[in-house]
């Protein structure tokens, strides 16, 4: 011990250490009411895509422009107030800022965060390489999931960068908005050969776009019932053993669509 220090008592030592409980107590009541000023009140979570409306609140975008979508004739009120309100949205930049600040600290532990923490931890493994993340958040921006608004741009950005490191479920994807038009300029050529090669390597989506385009005769492909039988049914057999074959919710869809256009073919061919 250094020479004129005294050595803490043990009374010393835990006062000092109820008064540090009672720090960290109040430090965590002020983060939490911080986190509940945050909370979207019609998800009852919190942001993904934080905005404030014209009614002052901040609310996630998706679920506010369904609420402002969804208002019948000019009576958009707000769903907090009830009051009148604009349909303009701006995004909460520094809401945004503070709570992946929050969640990254590890200071918030309430379940309304749970949907924010699943996008932040994909996007984190994303930009790591991840394509497997790369291609999560593509599906979760085409389809409007998990707290993220419709965006084909990003879903476009996203899977392009899953396919530019040869992930086969990637290239599905990639090659869909390329001869789709969606989030990037239109090229038929370009789509159907990417969609090719990733149903080549036995991607479930691939093989089932590809059945659905020789069904319907669309995106540039003939139409040829014996193809799309060919495609749909390998695409079938391919979801069934593999769910990641396909994305993060897509299987049963695919599935229930190519059973029903396969019964299709069954009855033209009876």
């Amino acid at each position: 011990m250094a020479p004129g220090k005294r050595k803490a008592t043990v009374p010393q030592l835990k006062a000092e250490l109820s008064a540090e409980k009672e720090t960290n107590k109040r430090r965590k009541s002020a983060m939490d009411e911080i986190v509940k000023e945050f909370i979207c009140p019609i998800s009852l979570e919190l942001p993904v895509e934080p905005v404030t409306a014209e009614d002052g609140r901040v609310y996630n975008r998706v679920d506010i422009q369904k609420h402002i979508d969804t208002a019948e004739d000019d009576n958009l009120r707000s769903p907090v107030t009830g009051a009148p309100m604009g349909p303009t949205l701006v995004s909460a930049v520094q809401v945004q800022n503070t709570l992946h600040a929050l969640i990254e600290s590890g200071s918030v532990e309430d379940g309304s965060a749970e949907r924010l923490k699943t996008f932040l931890a994909t996007r984190k493994k994303a930009e790591a390489g991840d394509t497997e993340a790369m291609c999560d958040l593509s599906e979760c921006y085409f389809c409007g999931m998990n707290g993220l608004h419709k965006d084909d741009k990003q879903a476009y950005a996203w899977c392009s960068k899953a396919a530019d490191l040869d992930c086969a479920l990637g290239m599905a994807y990639k090659g869909f908005h390329l001869y789709r038009g969606r989030g990037v300029d239109i090229d038929i050529a370009a789509g159907a050969a990417l969609v090719g090669v990733a149903a080549g390597r036995d991607n479930a989506l691939a093989c089932y776009n590809l059945g659905v385009e020789y069904y319907d005769g669309d995106s540039g492909l003939p139409k040829n019932h014996t193809l799309a039988k060919y495609w749909l049914t390998k695409a079938l057999e391919l979801n069934q053993d593999d769910e990641k074959n396909t994305g993060v919710d897509l299987r049963d869809i695919i599935i229930e669509i190519c059973e029903r256009k396969l019964g299709e073919l069954a009855e033209s061919e009876s």
